[in-house]
């Protein structure tokens, strides 16, 4: 048992276990890694939005929960958007410093972080997307004409929007 721990039998179990935690690292990259990535931008692709999913979106669910409310009935909305949708994607910053005897100089590089896909093409890697502003919305619904209600559904959807009380307007649904 003494010669196990010997100097010489350390450095061997050490260097051993090293180049075995080597192997199994590369082993990885050919038995999980790639599946991994693939995922990665699978889900990254399918969470995209364009400008009309997301105005189309935003209209359903708003005229669903004004319909719910009280008085106002049978919903159509018209939302006005401003801008479009923007990616926003990862970045890798490269900052290199010079220094000479009177002063210090830094440069920085900035790069998008490019996936490389099973096909062999190259795409950025997004991380997320900022929506456009919303800048008028229109609720034409069966209670429009009365005062309580356009109340109501202007309060509602300058909370639910974030949009000025100005810039909402009702009308009543006609026939």
């Amino acid at each position: 048992m003494g010669e196990i721990f010997k100097k010489e039998n350390i450095l061997k179990i050490t260097v051993i276990a090293g180049l075995a935690g080597i192997v199994l690292i590369f082993c990885s990259d050919f038995f999980g890694g790639r599946e991994k990535e693939d995922t990665f931008a699978e889900v990254s692709e399918n969470e995209t939005y364009t400008v009309e999913e997301y105005r189309q979106g935003l209209c359903d669910e708003l005229g669903n929960m004004l319909a719910s409310i009280e008085g106002v009935g049978r919903t159509k909305i018209m939302l006005t958007i401003d801008g479009t949708v923007r990616n926003i994607y990862a970045t890798d910053n490269d900052i290199q410093q010079r220094e000479t005897s009177s002063d210090k100089q830094s440069n920085e590089k900035q790069s998008c972080i490019v996936i490389r896909q099973n096909d062999g093409s190259e795409k950025a890697l997004t991380i997320g997307q900022l929506m456009p502003k919303i800048k008028g919305v229109l609720v034409v619904c069966e209670g429009g004409d009365k005062e309580e209600v356009c109340i109501k559904v202007t309060e509602a959807v300058s909370a639910a929007l974030d949009v000025t009380k100005s810039h909402i307007c009702v009308s009543k649904l006609g026939n």
